[in-house]
C-alpha cells in the first residue's frame, strides 16, 4: 500500500518518533498507515527537498527526487523502504536523503552533473591559521537575508562532492556519521570535503567582499 499525503496534519500525532510512525508504516491499519506517513512526510521533506535542491542540477530534479524518496519509504512488499530502516544504523532523515540522493544521480546525465572536486590539499593549511566564523570585512554589514543569499550561493559554487557535505552537515545538522552514510564514504572523508568545502567558502566570500581598485588615471 501507498499512502495518500494529506495536505494538513494539525489534527495528528506529530510527536510521536520516528520508530513509532515506521512501526505504524509496517504493522498499523490503513488509517494508521496513512497518518504515519502523512506525519514523517510532513516532518522530513522540506530537509530532504533542500539537500536534494542543492546537489540537483534542476529544481524538477530534486522535487522528483525528493518524492521518489517518500514513495519508496511508503511502498509495500519487499521492496518498501520502511522494512530497510535501522535505527541503529542512522536516522530516518539519514535514509530519506540518501535516497534522494541516489536519485538524483541517476536522473542527472554525466553533462549535467556538477564537476567533481580535485584534490586540493593547498587548502589545507588554510584552516590551522583561520576560521569560517571570520568572515570578510562587509559581510556582516548585509542583513541577515542577504548573508544568507550570499552563503547559499558561494555553496553552490563548490564542487559536487565538497557541497553535498557542507550542506548535510553545517545546513542540515548531521552528525559525520549520519552525513557518512548519505554519501555512502568513510566519516574521515566527511571530515576532509567539509574542512575543505569550509576553506573554498571562505575563500570564495572574501574574494567577493574584497575591493577591487582599479589604476588610477
Amino acid at each position: 500500500m501507498t499512502a495518500q499525503f494529506a495536505p494538513n496534519t494539525d489534527h495528528l500525532d506529530t510527536g510521536r518518533s520516528d520508530d513509532d510512525l515506521v512501526d505504524a508504516l509496517l504493522r498499523g491499519t490503513d488509517a494508521q498507515f496513512d497518518i504515519a506517513a502523512t506525519v514523517i512526510y510532513r516532518r522530513h521533506s522540506p530537509a530532504v527537498l533542500r539537500f536534494a535542491s542543492m546537489i540537483a542540477s534542476s529544481r524538477e530534479i530534486a522535487l522528483d527526487a525528493t518524492q521518489e524518496a517518500f514513495v519508496w519509504l511508503t511502498a509495500s512488499g519487499e521492496q518498501g523502504g520502511a522494512r530497510k530502516f535501522d535505527a541503529s544504523r542512522g536516522s530516518l532523515a539519514a535514509l530519506l536523503c540518501g535516497v534522494a540522493r541516489n536519485h538524483v544521480l541517476r536522473l542527472q546525465t554525466a553533462d549535467a552533473r556538477f564537476v567533481l572536486a580535485d584534490d586540493d590539499s593547498a587548502l589545507d593549511g588554510m584552516l590551522e591559521a583561520q576560521d569560517l566564523e571570520a568572515m570578510p570585512t562587509g559581510f556582516e554589514a548585509l542583513e541577515q537575508t542577504q548573508r544568507s543569499r550570499a552563503l547559499l550561493d558561494a555553496v553552490a559554487q563548490l564542487p559536487y562532492e565538497f557541497r553535498e557535505a557542507i550542506v548535510l552537515v553545517e545546513l542540515e545538522g548531521m552528525s559525520y556519521e549520519a552525513a557518512a552514510a548519505v554519501i555512502g564514504c568513510p566519516i574521515g572523508t566527511i571530515r576532509s570535503r567539509l574542512s575543505r568545502a569550509k576553506a573554498r567558502l571562505k575563500d570564495g566570500l572574501t574574494e567577493l567582499f574584497t575591493p577591487h581598485t582599479g589604476n588610477s588615471a
